[in-house]
């Protein structure tokens, strides 16, 4: 099962573990959370505002109800880590030794991400970046209410603390000579973008001050140099550059914006929540009709001529527009504003042998990210065409790895594991309706006249309630099939009947909830959640007595593998950035906590809310059913004074039974902990909405174990 890829991280373009953050957030984890996201994308923080969420379109939960908000937890969760992973430059591996020196043009996304992965390969890289600021389109042309620019600027200071020297304000073309950069380099990464917008070529259209196109208007607006508007502005594009241009000008003081473009409204080009927040803001769309002229009153604009559409494309699926020519009308106002598309600037190449196609694009190799040219490669928009900051940003990774293949002579692997399947017909009504929670934004009103942020993001119990509702697609049961015995208890208490037993038990992972149900139940120990390796559970229980008693210690921090931190106590004061010792008279404790609590009353960080839990060791469940009683003993075993269980109530539990299942293993437990000569003090348990306030209960607790122990 772990050999199979969820849905969520496949369809992202960085393969980022969107699984495992998503279970960092729950478990209230941040830091860990920061590592996955950043692992893959150095423009992490970038894409938590303005990722067109390609995960989200494949999220399994949404066959059930609603996909998950993956990049708005995104953002809640490099928010609340507050970059305290630090900036340190990674160790360089998997490198000759030998430091190749690398010229990137442009520090844009894709640009800065095969310096970033050059850099940490031990590699010498020089960006050359013609803006005075690094960041591209991110910095330059995006409104700030979609992106504030301190994100960006975030994502760059983490590139360059890698080992990445930017040179702002230099034009290469113009200061320096793509040739010049040949012979200092050992490579070359040409990643300039699409830095000029194409503009139609139809009467009127020269107007010098009433029709501008869309780049330099945005840029203006971004840069502090913004462009007068006039009172009804025109903007000519269906995509979500056209929106922004929309957005910017009602921002600037249009009273009125109407946006033209060849699509009807179901095929346009600008994703769906571009478009109806431009709506909410009052912004007007005409599609399908196609501009035929500007109408013009001596020197003054006075609207725009259009004719209706008839189809965009042909019957092959090419852009071909059809008119209806006795169809038309007129938009009006005094101000056009071109986004039909960008082209690239190759000035750059002005002296190289570098070629260019008929239409003057630069010629690359999709697969090598090559150009005509040895040992100068392209990445971004320029080698594939216009998309988003994370499209660019896995073009970078591909040409670092091309020119790493080019001066060392590595193999580039494009396998992949297998994806997990869509969710079962027959499963999708038992899974219990969990809503989505959405994001908060700013009200309409204040969003028209402001640049400050739309989008407010998630407080802590949204988050952690959304979270919670990811599937760990994946992470469910695995069958030892050499230990099961087929007694079929497996299928007896799964509350969804997935196990299948003909010969062996088998648990199939596009079916399996993965809440733990089975493992805890098999008499023969053959199942094992992948989500929470029993081993690691083990290792860390095995030295309870210990935890808290080093000054700084970062209590439950277990090594060994990717899931190590499904299992990792963040609750006490290192984790919340506070370096203090544990309370040395405070009793050494387990504390097993359903993920669910964490939004219905026990916040994360509670060992250093209640008092006396300065030694508790921590382990999040991801259910409530997957808690194994063979812990419970493992923890007295390792030196806990006491052990408290915390669970949701049984009609809160997101499994069937799980809950109430799990207390009647603990009563059954505790009477076998009498037997054997343990005080039932140490093992209590807590239902959350029913035994009072959880912080209260904890600290009152420990102070009854730290009773028993001075007797």
């Amino acid at each position: 099962m772990s050999l199979l890829l969820p849905p969520c991280t496949a369809a992202c373009p960085v393969y980022t573990d969107v699984r495992g953050y998503l279970a960092a957030i729950a478990r209230g984890d941040y830091r860990e959370a920061e590592r996955l996201i950043r692992a893959t994308n150095p423009f992490a923080a970038v894409c938590a505002w303005v990722c067109p969420h390609p995960c989200e379109e494949r999220c399994r939960r949404g066959q059930v109800e609603e996909p998950l908000a993956v990049r708005a937890l995104k953002r809640f969760a490099l928010e609340k880590a507050g970059g305290r992973n630090g900036f340190s430059r990674p160790s360089p591996s998997g490198h000759s030794g030998v430091s190749h020196k690398v010229a990137v043009v442009g520090a844009g996304p894709a640009g800065l991400t095969a310096a970033y992965d050059l850099a940490t390969r031990g590699y010498l890289v020089t960006v050359f970046e013609r803006w005075p600021e690094a960041g591209g389109h991110l910095y330059a042309s995006l409104p700030t209410y979609r992106l504030p620019r301190h994100v960006v600027r975030q994502d760059v200071a983490r590139i360059k603390a890698a080992g990445v020297e930017i040179r702002t304000g230099v034009e290469i073309g113009k200061d320096l000579g793509l040739s010049e950069l040949k012979e200092k380099f050992d490579a070359v990464i040409l990643a300039v973008g699409l830095s000029s917008s194409r503009c139609l070529n139809l009467p009127g259209f020269e107007h010098p001050q009433g029709v501008l196109p869309a780049l330099p208007f945005l840029q203006g607006a971004n840069l502090g140099r913004p462009h007068a508007v006039a009172r009804r502005v025109i903007v000519i594009g269906g995509g979500d550059v056209a929106m922004d241009v929309a957005r910017v000008a009602l921002r600037l003081g249009a009273r009125e914006v109407r946006v033209v473009c060849l699509e009807f409204r179901e095929i346009m080009p600008a994703h769906s929540w571009e478009i109806q927040e431009a709506l909410e803001e009052g912004v007007e769309l005409w599609p399908g009709w196609g501009p035929v002229r500007v109408l013009l009153e001596g020197d003054r604009i006075q609207g725009l001529a259009v004719k209706g559409v008839v189809s965009v494309f042909d019957e092959k699926g090419r852009f071909n527009p059809r008119f209806d020519e006795s169809r038309t009308a007129v938009v009006p106002g005094e101000m056009i504003i071109q986004a039909i598309g960008q082209c690239a600037d190759l000035t750059c190449l002005d002296g190289s042998a570098v070629a260019v196609n008929e239409r003057g694009q630069l010629l690359v190799d999709g697969d090598r990210m090559t150009t005509s040219e040895p040992g100068i490669f392209a990445c971004g928009e320029v080698a594939t065409g216009p998309g988003p900051a994370v499209n660019a940003v896995a073009s970078g990774h591909r040409a670092a790895a091309a020119v790493c293949a080019y001066l060392e002579g590595e193999r580039i692997s494009a396998t992949r594991p297998p994806v997990i399947p869509d969710l079962p017909q027959w499963i999708r009504p038992q899974l219990p309706s969990l809503p989505r929670q959405e994001v908060p934004v700013l009200p309409v009103e204040e969003r028209r006249s402001s640049f400050v942020p739309v989008e407010s993001g998630f407080t802590q119990t949204r988050a952690l309630r959304e979270a919670e509702r990811c599937l760990r697609c994946g992470l469910g049961a695995v069958v030892n099939t050499e230990r099961c015995v087929a007694c079929l208890t497996c299928r007896r208490v799964c509350p969804y009947g997935v196990p299948v037993v003909e010969g062996r038990a088998s648990i199939g992972a596009d079916a399996c909830q993965g809440c733990g149900i089975c493992a805890t139940a098999c008499p023969a120990g053959a199942i094992e959640i992948t989500g929470l390796p029993a081993e690691k559970v083990n290792a860390l229980l095995a030295g309870v007595a210990a935890a808290g008693d080093a000054p700084g210690n970062v209590p439950g921090r277990v090594s060994g593998g990717p899931d190590a931190g499904n299992v990792a106590d963040c609750h006490g004061p290192a984790a919340s950035g506070m370096e203090s010792p544990a309370g040395a008279a405070d009793p050494p404790l387990a504390v097993f906590v359903c993920q669910r609590a964490h939004f219905l009353g026990l916040p994360p960080g509670f060992t250093s809310l209640a008092s006396g839990m300065g030694r508790a060791k921590v382990i999040t469940l991801p259910t409530a059913g997957a808690l194994d009683p063979v812990w419970l003993l493992r923890a007295l075993e390792g030196g806990a004074r006491g052990v408290a269980v915390i669970t949701c109530g049984d009609e809160q539990c997101r499994h069937a039974g799980g809950a109430a299942r799990v207390k009647g293993q603990l009563k059954r437990f505790r009477n076998l902990l009498s037997d054997l000569g343990y005080d039932p003090v140490c093992l209590q348990w807590h239902t959350l909405g029913v035994d009072g306030d959880p912080l209260a209960w904890l600290s009152a607790f420990a102070r009854r174990v730290a009773q028993v122990d001075k007797a």
